[in-house]
This record gives structure tokens, C-alpha cells and sequence, in this order.
């Protein structure tokens, strides 16, 4: 039969305590039962001779009534059943007893009474153990009652202390163990106590969290395992089918895929192209030397290469070369191999052919072109130089023939207004005063366009220049023709970059001068000069709060004589931002606007050449 552990321990216990118990009370019992029908048999001898004493004296006198006394005391205990004293000679002497005091056994004792060395009687005491062995069960009982109720008080402390302390906390580590094995981990064992099985308890509870952990990380990897086995089978399905595709694709083009073998010439696969590549049967393509036979001789020695220990590994060689067709019909192809190990260690070479005739054709008909080009680019720089002296001489002209009668007009004109002054009216003084603003206007014209000019002849030499410097400059010279007026400038400064320091200076200028001439009517002026970074490159930038411009019109910004505000508004020519356009074109940087009508322009513009030296 199979215990329980709640039976197993109740038993274990049981037997550890009565076995003990048990022997421990039939030994201290016989141990006292012994003592006490000891002490009954010392009493019995102790009576008896106290009697033999006592009477010795009514025995020799004959005189019952002296011992009379002594057997009433000794009758007074209640284990003397019966007493006889007998004379030696005369019989009974004196005699009391009482059967009802009889209980138990009895035990009778006799002894010699003696005088002067002559026996004169004899003394016989029964004495009744009952009472004895009464006393001796009742004790036998309280202490088997004792024994039992300790026993029981200790068995059920020990089971309460056992329920409690071990089965309750061993059916729970049971239950635990059960959830563990089916895999019910999510909720956690919570033991507070540190004791051996609260220990066993949180050692099982850090187990749990391992298996949950380990478990999590399985079940991730299952699933990472599946997706992979599942991405694997789409990646296979994927690969055939962009085999298919691949071999429908090599096999639909003129690209002839082609595999050889190095060490007999001979080719071991040649796409179904080849047939018209050249206009032979695809088992022409596999005879042995077959490169050799339809290369043309001029370029088989460019098929060595292949088929040389020295090509490396997994490297690619190209040429192009002549293969000899049907009716000995050159056909330009490009070859291209590459040298690949297969199972077993040796060299096999694998790459395409592709038919390049048309391109070869193109290329002999562009290098006739490119012949053809270099006489037509040298005819056309002959017609450049030729332009650029019949500029020259316009430039001349109108620097000395335009300017004399400009001069002539504008002289007469103040002339008459300085020395016929008082013979005119007011009209005819308004009419001179404006035909000299005309000429005058005509006079910055042609200045404006003898510098555009020069700026597409004039060579650009650039070296490291502090914009900030000019700008202080510039601004300075702004500052002295108006001195009245307040604007509040802000140039960063060390701007350092490099530039041609004449055209930049022009940039400058113009766009200083632009912002100064914009501002005039705006209370508070503010100008700005600094740098900044757009798009990963530095760029410059000429900001102010001024009339600004409507950005619908900016396409016309920088071109020669287009103006945005009329002549009445603010005076120029219109032709500084196309300066300025040149300029920054002649360093290969660019330049551009942003603005809003009434709210202020803000210009930039970069500098490719320039030394990354400036904060933005």
C-alpha cells in the first residue's frame, strides 16, 4: 500500500512517540510497582518485629491486657488484615482481625518471640496488598493519561507545526511544480519566507522565471525559425522563378552567354543566339578550337589571354575583337570572361558575346564627325576672335565717337543756362535742365555698358580677399554723399574668401548701393552683409528692409536695362545686378533673390573658388 506524505509523517510521528512513551511507562510503572510492594514487604517486617518487642514482657508475664495497647496501634494501619499472638505453652495469646480490610493478597509473616535465650511465643502479621496495588493502578492510570494527553497535545502541535510549516507549503511547491510542467508561467511564486522550503520556494520561483525567459526566447526563435524557414521558401520560389525569368531574359537577348572549357578552346555552352550572331549551327560553336578557326587573325591574339594560368580568380577580362561569319562576314563583338573554379579545382570560364557592329560603325562615323568637329571649332574661334576685335573697336567708338557730342550737348546746354538764363523762361530752363539729366543719363549708359563688356573680356584672378573691408569701405563712401541720412548697417565681420578683388568689389557696390538707394524712403534702414550656409555650401547675402520687389517679376532681375520701380521712384539704369550677375558667373558661383513688395530684398550669392574660412 501506498502512503501519503500526510500519512507517512503521522504515522512516523505516531510510532516516534508512542514506541518511546510505551517503553517508558512499562518501565517506570514495573519500576514503581516494584518499589511499592518493596516498601510493603519492609513495613510487614517492620511490624512484625516491632511486635515480637512489644511482646516479649506481656508474653513472659502472662499479661494480655500490657499488649492490648501495641496490637490496637498496629491494627490502626489499614493493611493489617489479621494478628495472632501465641504462647509457647498456653496457645493464643492475644488475637485481632478483621476480614473486611481483605482486598488483595495476603502476605503473612511469623516470628519467634525469645527471652533469656528460651522462645515464649511466636507473633503472626497478615497484611493485604490491595491497597497497595490500588494505589499503584490509579497512579498506573493518571500516568497513562498524562502520557496519552501529552501525547495527544504533541502530536497536535507537531501536525498543526507540519501542516502549516511543511505540507501546506509542500502541496503548495506541488501545485507550483504542476503549473511549471504545464507551462503556466506568467503568474509568479511569491515566497516570503526563509526557511528551507521558502528558499526551495523562491529557488523555484527563480526557475520559473528562467523557463519563462527561456521559453520566451524559444518561442522567438521558433518564430524567427519559421519566418526564416518561410522567407527561405519564398527566396527559393523567388530564385527558381528569376532563373526562369533570367534564362528567358539571357536566351530572348543578342547577349550570347557562353561557357568554355580553357584547356581544349573549345566552348561547353553557347546560348541559342550564337545561330544568328554569326549564321552557324550552335554544334560549329562546339568543335574543339573553334575561337581559333573564327577569330579573325589580327585579333586572336586577344583570345590568349583566356586561356593563361596566370588570369586570377573570379577576375573579369574585356576586348573587343572580329569573329568570322557566314561567308567570311566580319561581325564586331565585345567578349567578356571571367575565370571561375568549378568542383573540382579547375579553371572554367564563363561570360557573354555581344554583337557591338552597329556601335563600331557609329564610332568610325564620329571619329569622321570629330575630324570634321575640330576643323569647324577652329573655324569658329578664328570667327570669336574675329567678333571680339569688331567689339573692341565698338567699344572704342563708343567710349571716344559717342561720348565728344554727348559732351557738346551737355557743355551748350550749360552754357545757356548760365549765360541766358535771365532771356529764358520757365519752360526753356526746364527744357535745358532736362536735356542735360538726358545726356547725362546717356553718359552713365555707356559707362555701364563699357564695364559689362569688360567683364565678359577681362581675366579673373582670384586671391584671398576680406569682403568685410570693401563693404566697410563701400559703405563709408554711402555714408559721406549722404550724410544726413541714418541707417543702421551690419556687416560680420573677417568675411575672407577667394575672389578677384576689382569684380568683387563691383558686386559689392552694386548691391550696397542697391540696398542704400532702396532704403531712402523707409524710417528706420536697416542693411545687412554676412555669410551663412545653404544647401551644405557657404553663400554671402546683402539684405534690407526697403521697397523689396514682387518675386512674380524676378526672372527679369538681372538682366541689362530691366528696371522693377520707375525712374520716378528711384533713379538707375538697370544694369547694376546684371554686373553683378556677370561677376559672380565669371567666379562659377551663382546669384539670387528673395523679396517681398514693401518688406525688403535680400540677395545671395556664392563663390565656389572660395576658402571654407568663413562663420556662418
Amino acid at each position: 500500500m501506498t502512503l501519503t506524505l500526510r500519512r507517512a509523517v503521522v504515522l512516523a510521528i505516531l510510532l516516534g512517540l508512542l514506541i518511546p512513551g510505551i517503553i517508558s511507562s512499562i518501565v517506570t510503572l514495573n519500576r514503581q510497582q516494584d518499589g511499592l510492594l518493596r516498601q510493603l514487604s519492609e513495613d510487614h517486617q517492620r511490624i512484625t518485629e516491632i511486635l515480637v518487642l512489644g511482646m516479649q514482657e506481656p508474653l513472659w508475664n502472662l499479661s494480655p491486657d500490657t499488649g492490648r495497647p501495641l496490637l490496637d496501634s498496629v491494627m490502626s494501619d489499614q493493611r493489617i488484615v489479621r494478628v495472632t499472638v501465641q504462647d509457647a505453652t498456653l496457645g493464643t495469646f492475644l488475637e485481632q482481625n478483621k476480614p473486611d480490610r481483605r482486598q488483595g493478597k495476603l502476605k503473612t509473616l511469623s516470628q519467634s518471640v525469645t527471652k533469656q535465650g528460651n522462645v515464649i511465643g511466636k507473633v503472626t502479621v497478615e497484611m493485604d496488598d490491595g491497597n497497595a496495588l490500588a494505589s499503584i493502578h490509579q497512579y498506573q492510570r493518571y500516568y497513562l493519561f498524562t502520557v496519552a494527553f501529552q501525547l495527544f497535545v504533541s502530536l497536535a502541535l507537531i501536525l498543526g507545526l507540519m501542516q502549516s510549516r511543511v505540507l501546506n507549503p509542500l502541496q503548495r511547491l506541488m501545485s507550483e511544480s504542476i503549473r511549471l510542467a504545464s507551462r503556466d508561467l506568467s503568474t509568479p511564486f511569491e515566497w516570503r519566507r526563509q526557511d528551507e522550503i521558502g528558499k526551495l520556494g523562491q529557488s523555484l520561483e527563480i526557475t520559473r522565471q528562467s523557463l519563462h525567459s527561456l521559453f520566451g526566447e524559444l518561442e522567438a526563435k521558433n518564430r524567427e525559425l519559421e519566418a526564416d524557414i518561410q522567407q527561405r521558401k519564398q527566396i527559393e520560389q523567388a530564385l527558381r522563378a528569376s532563373e526562369d525569368r533570367y534564362r528567358r531574359l539571357v536566351e530572348s537577348t543578342n547577349v550570347v552567354p557562353w561557357e568554355a572549357n580553357p584547356a581544349e578552346w573549345r566552348f561547353t555552352y553557347v546560348g541559342p543566339q550564337a545561330e544568328t550572331l554569326l549564321g552557324y549551327p550552335l554544334h560549329i560553336w562546339y568543335s574543339e578550337g573553334f575561337l581559333t578557326s573564327y577569330l579573325h587573325q589580327d585579333d586572336r591574339h586577344l583570345a590568349y589571354q583566356l586561356f593563361t594560368e596566370q588570369q586570377e580568380r573570379d577576375s573579369v577580362i574585356e576586348f573587343e575583337c572580329r569573329m568570322l561569319g557566314v561567308d567570311s562576314k566580319e561581325v564586331w563583338v565585345l567578349l567578356v570572361a571571367t575565370a571561375i573554379p568549378d568542383d573540382t579545382g579547375e579553371r572554367h570560364l564563363q561570360g557573354y558575346l555581344i554583337d557591338i557592329s552597329v556601335r563600331k560603325a557609329t564610332e568610325i562615323e564620329l571619329n569622321h564627325y570629330r575630324n570634321h568637329l575640330e576643323e569647324l571649332v577652329e573655324l569658329r574661334t578664328k570667327a570669336l576672335a574675329a567678333a571680339n576685335k569688331e567689339l573692341e573697336a565698338f567699344s572704342y567708338s563708343v567710349s571716344h565717337d559717342l561720348r565728344a557730342p554727348l559732351r557738346s550737348v551737355d557743355g551748350f546746354s550749360q552754357v545757356l543756362l548760365e549765360d541766358y538764363s535771365d532771356k529764358l523762361d520757365d519752360a526753356g530752363r526746364q527744357y535745358l535742365g532736362r536735356i542735360r539729366k538726358a545726356t547725362q543719363n546717356m553718359s552713365n549708359l555707356i559707362d555701364d555698358l563699357l564695364n559689362l563688356s569688360k567683364l565678359t573680356r577681362s581675366e579673373v584672378k582670384t586671391q584671398p580677399v576680406n569682403l568685410s573691408e570693401i563693404a566697410n569701405e563701400i559703405v563709408q563712401e554711402l555714408q559721406l554723399l549722404e550724410p544726413g541720412r541714418e541707417v543702421s548697417i551690419q556687416i560680420m565681420p573677417n568675411m575672407i574668401t577667394d575672389a578677384d578683388p576689382k569684380l568683387i568689389r563691383l558686386v559689392l557696390q552694386n548691391l550696397l548701393a542697391n540696398a542704400w538707394k532702396f532704403t531712402a524712403k523707409v524710417v528706420n534702414a536697416e542693411i545687412r552683409f554676412g555669410a551663412t550656409h545653404i544647401d551644405g555650401q557657404n553663400a554671402f547675402y546683402v539684405g534690407d528692409n526697403g521697397a523689396g520687389f514682387d518675386m512674380a517679376y524676378s526672372d527679369k532681375l538681372f538682366g541689362a536695362f530691366q528696371r522693377l520701380h520707375s525712374p520716378q521712384e528711384f533713379e538707375g539704369n538697370g544694369v547694376g545686378l546684371a554686373i553683378v550677375q556677370r561677376v559672380i558667373g565669371r567666379h562659377n558661383g551663382r546669384v539670387w533673390a528673395r523679396a517681398a513688395l514693401g518688406q525688403g530684398a535680400t540677395f545671395y550669392f556664392t563663390l565656389p573658388r572660395q576658402v571654407d574660412r568663413n562663420a556662418p
